[in-house]
């Protein structure tokens, strides 16, 4: 989890930051996430380069209801691990605290799409999915005949194939142009209709 880099206090820093770690993962898996925090800033200080330790600062956080400071060591864990899908569901579920719902849905978006099954769960109940090839948050539509022959859309708008239901996002069915386009599903080649409820 931790490098060793050479000897002297090279080591006694690993070693303390291995120590605190341990410590700071039991108070989190006991719940005292507040104590945790303050455990987990301390690791964070000693290896700021560890994306398990950012996390779990950035969760601890989150959990004692510290939306605001969570955001920081969750971005910095996924600067170093992309595909952390924990890291992208807390971080979304902290932005939608922040009443930052777009940034929010994206992050709940990218976990889906690495399989959080939680990411899974909590995307229709924010009114979104994600897009098969980008993994970008698409919004599920209040449209009332999604088979039209002409739907005005927006970018963040959802499509789902009538034969195999992949969902795209309009970016990916339109090529990143806008005016009318060929609604076919990019995997099957069936009709693409508006993502709805």
């Amino acid at each position: 989890m931790f490098g060793r880099r050479g000897g002297g206090a090279g080591e006694d820093r690993v070693a303390a930051a291995e120590k605190a770690f341990e410590r700071g993962h039991q108070e989190f898996a006991a719940g005292r996430y507040a104590a945790a925090a303050v455990v987990f800033r301390e690791v964070v200080a000693l290896a700021p380069e560890s994306p398990n330790s950012q996390f779990l600062l950035g969760a601890s956080l989150f959990n004692s209801g510290d939306s605001r400071d969570a955001v920081d060591p969750l971005r910095a864990c996924l600067a170093m691990r992309p595909d952390h899908a924990a890291a992208h569901l807390a971080l979304g579920m902290a932005l939608g605290r922040l009443d930052q719902f777009d940034d929010a849905a994206e992050h709940v978006a990218k976990a889906a799409s690495l399989g959080d099954p939680q990411a899974l769960d909590m995307l229709p109940k924010i009114g979104a999915d994600y897009c098969r090839t980008c993994d970008r948050a698409v919004h599920i539509s209040q449209v009332r005949n999604p088979d039209a022959d002409i739907i005005v859309g927006a970018v963040r708008m959802g499509w789902t194939c009538a034969d195999c239901h992949t969902v795209v996002c309009s970016t990916c069915v339109s090529g990143g142009r806008a005016g009318p386009f060929v609604r076919a599903c990019p995997d099957c080649g069936g009709r693409l209709r508006v993502l709805t409820k």
